[in-house]
């Protein structure tokens, strides 16, 4: 199974009418975050538009990586098809990178719809000035999201009610990430915590090229850096849990 051949896979499966959950994350959530940003805008007036936008569409495709990344291994288990990867020719770790690449993928989708609801819908500007650097912090936070759904996916395996913790998580972890306030005006406890996160210097990268910050392609490479370290400890980890599953057949072990 190639890359491109389990991404249309992914497509089909999370936008297919049998999937509301999906439907929603996608199709109608940035209408809702779009809607307040508009009658925001009306209400105060002088409010940062651009930014609330793209933080709308950032919201999306945290939401959408959090929930489908996150359950790429639960939902194996739950249909006892878990132990089938691991019999399968490839590697778990293969079949968790594909598909956290391809719903990192899934989630640009949910921007560019973000970006189309505000400019035909809402009329509301976006307010990018270089699109090719907006792409390239793009590219750059879809591979921090990579990362994180592998991670998220090793992690919530482990839990029977991930759905919880999931839901405990999504706000906090984007107001930790500096998303609505600079993570700088955060106490240091959280500051010290955002900046561990991959997510954070992406988002950081993505603001930082909208301003056309002279410090966004140092951002940048602090998220490819930080992004890879979590890469290379995701291996190690599912190196070890494909290797515990194949001597014990069971998760508990690990």
């Amino acid at each position: 199974m190639n890359f491109f051949f389990l991404l249309v896979r992914e497509l089909k499966y999370f936008t297919n009418f049998q999937n509301k959950m999906y439907q929603f994350l996608l199709f109608f959530q940035p209408l809702m975050f779009l809607a307040i940003v508009y009658f925001l805008q009306q209400m105060r007036g002088g409010v940062n538009v651009e930014k609330f936008v793209v933080a709308s569409a950032l919201i999306s495709m945290w939401s959408y990586v959090l929930y489908s990344s996150g359950s790429a291994l639960i939902s194996q288990k739950w249909s006892d098809t878990l132990k089938l990867l691991i019999a399968a020719p490839v590697s778990l770790f293969q079949v968790i990178l594909t598909k956290a690449i391809s719903n990192a993928f899934i989630a640009l989708l949910s921007m560019i719809l973000s970006f189309v609801y505000a400019r035909f819908i809402f009329q509301l500007p976006v307010g990018i000035q270089n699109y090719g650097l907006f792409f390239l912090s793009v590219l750059v936070l879809l591979f921090s999201l990579s990362v994180v759904g592998m991670i998220l996916a090793i992690v919530f395996v482990t839990f029977q009610n991930v759905f919880d913790y999931q839901n405990l998580i999504l706000i906090p972890v984007l107001l930790i990430c500096g998303l609505f306030v600079p993570v700088d005006s955060l106490p240091w406890i959280f500051r010290a915590i955002a900046y561990v996160i991959p997510m954070t210097w992406g988002i950081q990268g993505v603001y930082e090229t909208l301003a056309l910050s002279p410090q966004m392609f140092t951002t940048m490479i602090i998220a490819l850096l930080v992004s890879v370290v979590y890469f290379l400890l995701s291996v190690l980890i599912i190196k070890r849990m494909e290797m515990v599953l194949r001597n014990h057949g069971s998760l508990g072990a690990i």
